[in-house]
């Protein structure tokens, strides 16, 4: 079990006269880890933004490239045409 260390929660809060220090060090590091907590998922979201925005050109430019493609077919089998008519 457990034994409470201070007479009663006024000596607790403080701290044998340290509790400016004690709950100032405990605001600043509670602070201190939220602001790294919003941080990350700020970044987080920033990055899988980026990330969605980079695949979505990369399919743009596959789809380009295969349109190219398709219409340098296209104009090869009409110029065979063409060549054959001749």
């Amino acid at each position: 079990m457990m034994d409470f260390k201070f007479e009663n929660m006024a000596a607790f809060f403080d701290m044998g006269g340290y509790a400016f220090f004690v709950w100032m060090s405990f605001g600043l590091t509670f602070i201190c880890m939220a602001a790294i907590l919003f941080h990350s998922l700020f970044m987080s979201k920033k990055i899988k933004q980026g990330v969605e925005k980079e695949r979505a050109r990369a399919e743009r430019i596959l789809a380009a490239r295969a349109a190219r493609k398709d219409k340098m077919r296209e104009k090869r089998r009409i110029e065979s045409i063409e060549n054959e008519d001749e």
